[in-house]
């Protein structure tokens, strides 16, 4: 397996090798300034042979350049913050100061200049870059996102760790919060969090976490036409890393949460959250040769710990959000006991425990006037035990999970031949995951009713044994080389550039789910007579692994004329994979498709984009127009390719076993915790003794699968008006295409009955073959081909149409007080939004209510329609600050479904029909849709008895509002004489939920500031009645239910520590200090001042 990976890199790496050794390497990229203008004297002719000397502000490191015979000169600075000061000089006349500074991500900085004559006693001329608002970030001609630098970060509320938590900071960002099996993410213009990019120094970053002190700025880009950026069809995080500086500096930060200083009666459960975390970072760095060569160190540990919210910690008030009464938890918890399954593991820690820490290292080396380079390494390594616990499961079922990766990246810009620059980047990386199980024994589930405390029945399914989502390993090798040559000719409007991408990732991975197998339990009552309703087990032997390819190559301009601004190229990529599986021929005689074939496609991206500026005046600022209309492809998961590896359908791949009723082995946990290979491989039907064994499962690409990609138009107004304020208006429209989805080919195609009560829905097994008493059912029955199992087609297929406008507003004072208000209004509609992570569960995503195969359109899960955004930082004095994020969003849209699988294709992926009370065929159902109706919340009601008698339509639901609020207030004491480098900080968490307990009470909860998702389990299936075609169900009394849907975790109200000790230049520290020298000026003037009125008298 490593062979096969390794040759591909190797080939990587010999690329990379000629590239640095071709002469002016690189690419230039955002941490790249080229300052660029004309020098000219008294009579407006050019003066060849002038001084330019360019000083960083941030970094103290000068850069010189002499003007050519046109008046013309160029500095290309790398890594130089974009603010500088400029000095020129030329025998005979008065030297000239310039500062320019980048607004955004303008490709060049223009400094035109004249001069004076020597004899005449001029002062130095002084001219600065017209800087435009800041509300909306001006990254590019047409461009929208937002810029955010390291002191903007620590004066808000926010965890600055993870890259993908900053990005919900721009409006139009729709943050995705964790889950048990899943990190936190983010979506952009509907599209899937798959299609983002994160990139750090120019390069693709693997993980989203870096040293806090280590980083300089982040760009969150929502909206972009250069065809320099690409790999990303949604949005782009940029982040750059600070470099070392000709005057030392750096940063230290501690942050402390602690349950004690946690407020409500829910911290005193586990199920309250509550959780102490020390964090430490820092970083420093310096000149190792003063303005030749420099270095920057960071580090970050960071220490977790909070309750483990188990079934077995669980109290009565935590019971009843689950959903399962007090008598249910009991008897679960003396059955699974007794049963011989794990109950509990000698030495688990009754917390669960985060530990991380991330280490990163810059040299930045200033060989000549014209060539820098750049080195940088970093490394990273987490892990978590307990992991994914289910609230409603046992310590046991949970695992331990750990991940540690790292890289070294190197860059090379280089500027020469007056006007061509260029730079060439590398990044050599590692990543490796591990999850293990606990136990090594099958899981077992049981679906539990339960009588509640309010008089509705709530139906839960609850977990001991084993996780089935474990083992997972995930082991992969990358490389990614990035080449650009700019030319500036000589007129400077124009800046043809020509660039290459090559990346590749080597793969050795095995996500494959219930690997050890599930037991599946109708009751309580099946549980304690140990009869399982049905098993289930997937085999995976080792992976295969193999190489994914992705490269690029564009060609753009950037070309301005007064206020108009024009970036236009194409970009042109291509994708292939090396090391594909071995060829079925049985699967391409019955399905005519070819498991040694991976997808290779090339594509042409064209894009032009546009900003204007004009107008002023009359109390307001320019007038902004801006827009723009382009196609942007991103890569194919890795986690596809891994798929099609790991499943081509051959006996000693992947394979998946279904027992139901009879053939149901049953289950010995003894001799499973002692033994693994004792757990079932096959099944066993004891009546007619035929052993039923694994069927191989096939997943294979389409012939025509292309990678995603998405048309993308935007059209923006923004204006300053009574000079403090910033009004923008931004609409955008983005059509996917080509986006990923899965079809089973061998599913029948006839349904072989319908169900008469809900609405002809088609099944595709036989009515005899569906357990009655229980309702179970395989689906082995429902294929073509019954000698296989699932035989999925990933395919390009799929759509989505994303409308969004989004309305903001913006303040700003010279004492650094800023507001930032907007609201987006998004109109997403799809026919999948899977993005993650078993293509058994993509083949499952959409849901259905008919044939699975057949593509519908409906509500992405990816809208919120409304969306409110404020942030806020307010100095209030000399040494007090107040910062804070508001966020007010729509409900997220959800499906109501069936627990289990009805419609026999293999997925528990069946929308659930909603039955009306008064004509169920069954009373028990009847009356409890009834009472389910009368108590539920607004908007769940309305879903429900919009859609009577009929089966639901796909996110036809949509979950409460949810608001969150959070607070920081921080100090900078001038004692100690440490001249305000010492900020000490109080934040809050989730302060709004602290409001929500206060009001409700704790058994009343609202959801205020959680990340609330709403059960959406309406259905459970109790039996099947072969002779009238019919399924016995059981109403969840708590469908819709936020509490339910987050497992019945809670987030207290909690106050967080930060002190934060700043060493050399601090910006922040420099504006503390003009504002208390201006108000000493202030109090001197008023205390010289007379008092005319005792002087009259």
């Amino acid at each position: 397996m490593t062979q096969v990976r390794a040759r591909p890199l190797l080939l990587l790496l010999a690329l990379a090798l000629s590239l640095a050794a071709s002469p002016a390497a690189a690419q230039v990229g955002t941490t790249t300034d080229i300052i660029t203008g004309t020098v000219v004297g008294p009579d407006s002719q050019p003066l060849a042979g002038a001084l330019v000397q360019a000083l960083s502000v941030e970094t103290q490191i000068t850069r010189h350049a002499t003007t050519g015979a046109r008046g013309r000169f160029t500095i290309v600075f790398p890594d130089g913050g974009g603010q500088y000061d400029l000095t020129i000089r030329f025998i005979g006349m008065a030297p000239a100061t310039v500062s320019v500074a980048r607004e955004g991500d303008e490709d060049r900085l223009v400094a035109n200049v004249q001069m004076g004559a020597s004899a005449v006693p001029l002062e130095a001329v002084t001219v600065s870059a017209r800087r435009g608002s800041r509300l909306v970030e001006r990254v590019g001609p047409g461009a929208v996102g937002r810029s955010l630098s390291a002191d903007q970060l620590s004066r808000l509320p926010v965890d600055a760790l993870d890259l993908k938590t900053v990005a919900a900071l721009a409006p139009g960002v729709l943050s995705l919060a964790a889950t048990d099996s899943t990190e936190a993410d983010f979506s952009v213009a509907g599209q899937r969090p798959t299609a983002n990019a994160l990139t750090l120094d120019g390069l693709s970053l693997g993980s989203g976490s870096v040293p806090p002190d280590a980083i300089r700025s982040t760009r969150v880009v929502t909206s972009s036409y250069d065809a320099a950026r690409g790999q990303f069809s949604g949005g782009l995080v940029a982040s750059t890393t600070r470099s070392g500086k000709n005057i030392p500096q750096g940063s230290f930060t501690y942050t402390l949460r602690d349950r004690s200083l946690a407020w409500g009666q829910v911290t005193a459960s586990p199920f309250g959250q509550g959780y102490t975390q020390n964090q430490l970072s820092g970083g420093v760095g310096g000149p190792l040769v003063r303005n030749r060569l420099f270095v920057f160190g960071a580090l970050q540990g960071r220490w977790r710990g909070q309750a483990l919210p188990s079934l077995t910690s669980a109290d009565a008030v935590s019971l009843a959000r689950l959903g399962v009464s007090p008598d249910s938890a009991a008897r679960f918890l003396a059955l699974a006991a007794a049963s011989g399954a794990p109950a509990q593991i000698r030495g688990l820690s009754d917390e669960r425990t985060t530990e991380n820490a991330i280490a990163f290292l810059r040299f930045d080396w200033k060989a000549s006037e014209a060539q820098t380079l750049t080195l940088r390494l970093d490394g990273r390594w987490d892990s978590q035990q307990p992991t994914r616990v289910s609230p409603l499961g046992l310590p046991p079922t949970g695992g331990t999970r750990t991940e540690r990766g790292g890289g070294v990246m190197a860059s090379l810009t280089s500027h020469f031949a007056g006007s061509l620059i260029n730079e060439v980047r590398g990044y050599l990386s590692a990543d490796r995951r591990d999850a293990t199980a606990l136990v090594t024994v099958p899981a077992g589930r049981v679906q539990v009713a339960s009588d509640l405390p309010d008089g509705r029945q709530g139906v839960a399914t609850l977990a001991f044994g084993g996780n089935s989502g474990l083992p997972q390993r995930v082991d992969n090798v990358s490389l990614e080389l990035s080449e650009e040559l700019s030319w500036l000719p000589g007129g400077g409007g124009h800046r043809p550039k020509l660039g290459a991408l090559l990346s590749g990732t080597g793969l050795d991975q095995n996500q494959t789910p219930n690997q050890l197998g599930t037991f599946v339990f109708p009751s309580l009552s099946a549980l304690a007579a140990d009869r399982p309703a049905s098993f289930s087990r997937v085999f995976a032997p080792v992976v295969q692994g193999g190489t994914a390819w992705n490269a690029a190559l564009y060609l753009a301009d950037s070309w301005r004329s007064g206020g108009l601004q024009l970036t236009y190229g194409t970009r042109l990529e291509s994708a292939r994979f090396s090391g594909a599986p071995p060829y079925n021929r049985a699967a391409d005689s019955l399905f005519a498709l070819r498991t040694d074939r991976m997808p290779e496609h090339t594509r042409l991206s064209p894009r032009i984009g546009f900003m204007w500026t004009g107008g002023g005046g009359e109390g307001g600022g320019p007038t902004i127009l801006r827009g723009g209309v382009g196609d942007f492809q991103s890569p194919t998961p890795v986690a596809l390719y891994s798929a099609a590896l790991g499943a081509p359908g051959l006996s000693n791949a992947e394979t998946e076993l279904v027992c139901i009723g009879a053939a149901v082995p049953i289950p010995d946990w003894v001799a499973y915790a002692s033994d693994p290979s004792t757990i079932p491989g096959q099944c066993a039907d004891t009546g007619n003794t035929v052993a039923i064994s694994p069927h191989p499962n096939v997943t294979a690409f389409a012939p025509d699968y292309a990678a995603p990609h998405a048309w993308r138009a935007s059209f923006g107004v923004q204006r300053r008006l009574l000079h403090a304020f910033t009004v923008s208006l931004d609409a955008s429209y983005a059509r996917g295409s080509s986006q990923y989805g899965f079809r089973d080919v061998n599913l029948v195609a006839t349904p072989r009955f319908t169900l008469p009560d809900e609405a002809g829905r088609p099944v595709y097994v036989p009515a005899d073959s569906i357990v009655p008493g229980t309702g179970a059912l395989g689906f082995t029955a429902s294929r073509v081909h019954p000698e296989f199992g699932e035989v999925l087609v990933i395919g390009s297929d799929l759509q989505s149409d994303t409308r969004q406008v989004t309305l903001g507003v913006g303040a700003g004072t010279t004492r650094g007080a800023a507001l930032r208000l907007s609201y987006t209004f998004t109109r997403a509609r799809d026919q999948s939004s899977f993005s993650c992570c078993a293509v058994s569960h993509g083949f499952a995503a959409p849901t259905t209510a008919a044939d699975p195969n057949v593509r519908e359109w409906a509500t992405s899960d990816l809208e919120r329609r409304h969306a409110f955004l404020a942030t806020v930082t307010l100095p209030l004095g000399t040494a007090l600050e107040l910062g804070a994020i508001a966020r007010l969003t729509s409900g997220a849209p959800f499906t109501p479904l069936v627990g289990s699988d009805i419609n026999g294709d293999g997925a528990r992926n069946d929308r659930a029909f909603i039955f009306v009370p008064a004509t169920a065929p069954d009373t028990a159902v009847g009356n409890a849709m009834r009472t389910l109706i009368a108590d539920a919340p607004g908007a769940v009601r309305r879903c429900l008895v919009t859609q009577l008698a009929r089966v639901a339509a796909r996110n036809s639901c949509t979950g409460p509002w949810q608001p969150s609020f959070d607070l920081q207030l921080s100090w900078r004491p001038a004692w100690f004489g440490l001249e305000r480098r010492l900020t000490l900080s109080v934040l809050t968490v989730n302060l709004l939920g602290g409001l929500d307990e206060w009001l409700h009470g704790a058994a009343q909860l609202q959801g205020w500031g959680l990340a609330t998702a709403p059960d959406p389990v309406l259905l459970y299936v109790r039996g099947f009645d072969p002779a009238t075609a019919r399924f016995r169900y059981a109403v969840n009394g708590r469908f819709g239910a936020s509490s339910a849907g987050n497992g019945g975790v809670t987030v207290p109200f909690q106050i967080g520590l930060q002190a934060r000790l700043t060493l050399g230049p601090d910006r922040l520290r420099d504006r503390l200090r003009a504002s208390d020298r201006r108000a000493s000026a202030e109090r001197d003037s008023a205390a010289a001042t007379p008092d005319l009125g005792s002087l009259a008298s």
